[in-house]
Formats: structure tokens, C-alpha cells, sequence
């Protein structure tokens, strides 16, 4: 009788709800708990990768800039005291590295030489500091020319320069944010109305919240689409009627569409052709060579010819790019052009990176949708501080029986536990 009775009761412990604001624990919500912690894992290293892409723009652009202006005596000083941080960081580093304290050290000989690793710290930044003035003017060209060709004439120049590329990636950055920021629940939200509502109503009425926030979402991403395929891809909003010449319809999204597609692979294949000009033109640069004075026309025709053009460009407009070579002292820049369209090559790619705003629009759409499916299984919970507690203990209510899923919340205080055992 019981054991009978114990068993009712750890029946009813294992599909009791989690709390008034939520609902009994479901086992459908296992698969979507298990494909939310590994969409969390992947933006998270996504997100990692973007931060350091974008720092390394930012930060080879301002190296570039800084390298790339030479001192003068009623000029601009930005070149000099670039340099002068660039050495005194180098020089703290080695006597940082050069003078730590013995691993073995202790007591008063630790001390000394911790005294003595400040001390050559210290004088090692301050001599770097005047010592920037002593190559002021070395590599002012190289910087400059390798700076014009990254902004001008590559790659980059497709994307709005190494600005323009940073510009995108905070952009991403922050759609991902808001992404993780949706999955954990903390993301921007007005509770007050749910606060006031008794707890066995909060329930649904955060998960009708959450479903406008993802019409809304949904709904502002075609609307971007719809935005960019007419702004950025030349798209008309309206054209004439088929049955009626004379009267106007609402271009339909499907020939939008195909639009977009034609010109977006144009512009892969112009981006692609561009990477053989960098390839070609990066030797000349490395070298010291300007950028702009190494490509003769013969060569522009040679790689104009081996590029399969036509599959993506009328013949008689790719012609019309070939280069006459009567001149020998003529050279050209090496940055792609888009036959017949008379459009400019930079920025070219910066339409297709606007994309990134609709396809965060929809990540961040579909998890509040993922977010309410995990909600009616039972595996998260509406109350509003729930999203301030620790992630570990209440992104997700798991069976108290069942150990967590790998990956999930609660996994590391499940691995602890165990340990101490």
C-alpha cells in the first residue's frame, strides 16, 4: 500500500506543472529544448567570430590610417602619435616578458622583483613613447598605397571599404544579440501588464505577446525584402497590367524576385572575379609597387577573356571593356566593372549585405515561435524574473528526475554535482 502510494505521488511530481506560470512538463519539448541549446551554441560562436572580425577591421583601418600619415611640421600629428603608441606598446610588452617575477620567487625577493618588472615597464613605455618620432616617416607610402588599394580596388572596395565592412558586422552583431537575447527571454519587453494579471493568466497572455512579437518580426522582414528588392535591386513597384496597358499593377513578388536572383549572381561572379584581380595585384602591393601602375592592358584583356563573362553579361556589353593596347605606358586599375550597367564597382556588394537585416528579422521571429513551443511543453517558464535569475537554475525546467540535456542549462550544475560525488 505503500509503495502504491509513493508511486502516485512521484507520478504526480513528475507531471505537476513547474509553477503557476507554467505548464506540466511535456516530452514532445525534448527535441525543440535539444535544437534550442544548439542554436544558442551556434550564435554564440557566431557571434565571437563576427566581434573579432570586426575587430580586426576596425583596428586595420585605424593601423592603416595611422601608418599611412606622414608628420609634418604644421601638418597632422595622427601619424606621429600612432607610431609613438605602436612602439612604447611593443617596448612595454618584451620588458614585461623580459622581467617577470621567478615562478620560485617569494617573500621579499618577490617583492624586489616585482618592483624592479614596474620600474623597466615603466621606462621601457616612455622611451617607446619618444622613440616614435625616429621612424616617423618610414612606411608612410607602403601604408598609404596598401590602404588606397583595400578601400579602392579590392574586395573590400565591394563591401564600402574596411568602414563599410565594419558598419555590417556591428549590424550582425547586434541581430545575434537580440537573437540570444529572445532565446533566454531578456529580451527587451514591457511587463507591467503581466505583473498585474493573476499568475494563471500570465501564462497565455506572455505567450500572445510572444506570438505578436513574431508577427511583427515576420511581417518587418518581408517588408525590408520587399524594400531592398526595389531600392537596392532596381526592382519597379509597379508595372503595367497584362490584360490592361493602361492600368498600373503592384509588381508581383515573384518577378521581384527573380530580379533580385539575376543581379545577386552577377554580383557573386563580379565578387569572384575580383578575388583573381586581388590575387594578381597583392604580389605588386606586398612589393612596394602602387596598386594602380602595375596592370597593363594586355594584361586587363588577358584576364578579361578567361573569365566566362557571357554567362552572366550580354557579349557586345563585355566587349565594350576590353582595353586597346596601342598605348605601352597606359596602365589601369584593377577593380572589376559591371558590364553595361554602368554602375560603380564600389559599395556593389553592400545591397546583398543589407540582407542581413530581414534574416535576423526571421531568427529572431522564429525563436520567439521556438520560445512558445518550449513554453506550452513545459520547459520555460513566463514569470517576468525569471530572465534576471542565474541561466543555469531557470532558462529550463527539466523533469526533476531526468538530468539535463547536454548542452542545456543545468548540464554544468548536473557535471558538479556528480563531481563532488
Amino acid at each position: 500500500m505503500a509503495a502504491k502510494e509513493q508511486g502516485a505521488k512521484d507520478a504526480a511530481a513528475k507531471t505537476a506543472p513547474n509553477g503557476e506560470d507554467a505548464l506540466p512538463m511535456r516530452a514532445w519539448g525534448a527535441p525543440l529544448a535539444r535544437l534550442d541549446a544548439a542554436w544558442t551554441r551556434l550564435e554564440s560562436k557566431l557571434v565571437v567570430i563576427v566581434l573579432l572580425l570586426e575587430i580586426l577591421a576596425l583596428t586595420l583601418w585605424i593601423a592603416m590610417r595611422g601608418l599611412s600619415t606622414d608628420h609634418t611640421a604644421a601638418g597632422n600629428n595622427s601619424g606621429l602619435v600612432f607610431r609613438s603608441l605602436l612602439t612604447a606598446t611593443a617596448l612595454a610588452i618584451a620588458a614585461h616578458f623580459a622581467t617577470r617575477a621567478p615562478k620560485d620567487a617569494a617573500g621579499d625577493a618577490l617583492a624586489r622583483a616585482k618592483k624592479k618588472h614596474d620600474a623597466v615597464v615603466m621606462v621601457a613605455f616612455v622611451a617607446g613613447l619618444l622613440l616614435g618620432r625616429a621612424w616617423v616617416h618610414v612606411g608612410v607610402h607602403f601604408a598609404s598605397n596598401l590602404l588606397n588599394w583595400l578601400q579602392n580596388a579590392s574586395v573590400l572596395a565591394l563591401f564600402g571599404g574596411l568602414r563599410g565592412v565594419a558598419t555590417r558586422l556591428t549590424l550582425w552583431l547586434a541581430l545575434l544579440g537580440a537573437s540570444l537575447a529572445t532565446a533566454k527571454g531578456k529580451h527587451i519587453g514591457v511587463d507591467v501588464l503581466v505583473r498585474f494579471i493573476p499568475a494563471k493568466l500570465r501564462l497565455y497572455t506572455t505567450l500572445f505577446g510572444w506570438l505578436l512579437a513574431a508577427v511583427v518580426c515576420l511581417a518587418g522582414a518581408v517588408g525590408f525584402i520587399d524594400y531592398i528588392a526595389i531600392a537596392e535591386f532596381r526592382n519597379v513597384a509597379e508595372k503595367p497590367c497584362p490584360g490592361d496597358a493602361g492600368k498600373m499593377c503592384e509588381t508581383s513578388a515573384g518577378d521581384k524576385w527573380a530580379n533580385v536572383k539575376t543581379r545577386a549572381g552577377r554580383d557573386l561572379f563580379l565578387l569572384g572575379r575580383q578575388t583573381s584581380l586581388d590575387f594578381k595585384t597583392l604580389p605588386h602591393v606586398l612589393a612596394g609597387e602602387n596598386f594602380d601602375k602595375w596592370m597593363t592592358p594586355a594584361d586587363w584583356n588577358a584576364w578579361l577573356k578567361g573569365g566566362g563573362w557571357s554567362e552572366h553579361f550580354a557579349p557586345e556589353a563585355v566587349e565594350q571593356l576590353t582595353l586597346t593596347e596601342t598605348d605601352p605606358s597606359f596602365r589601369c586599375t584593377p577593380i572589376v566593372s559591371a558590364p553595361g550597367s554602368g554602375e560603380s564597382p564600389r559599395g556593389l556588394l553592400t545591397r546583398e549585405a543589407t540582407f542581413i537585416v530581414p534574416f535576423g528579422l526571421i531568427m529572431i521571429g522564429l525563436r520567439f515561435l521556438l520560445r512558445i513551443l518550449l513554453a506550452l511543453s513545459g520547459r520555460v517558464r513566463v514569470d517576468p524574473d525569471a530572465a534576471h535569475a542565474d541561466d543555469e537554475a531557470s532558462h529550463m525546467a527539466h523533469d526533476p528526475d531526468a538530468e539535463p540535456l547536454p548542452g542545456e542549462p543545468g548540464a554544468n550544475i548536473a557535471d558538479a554535482v556528480k563531481g563532488g560525488a
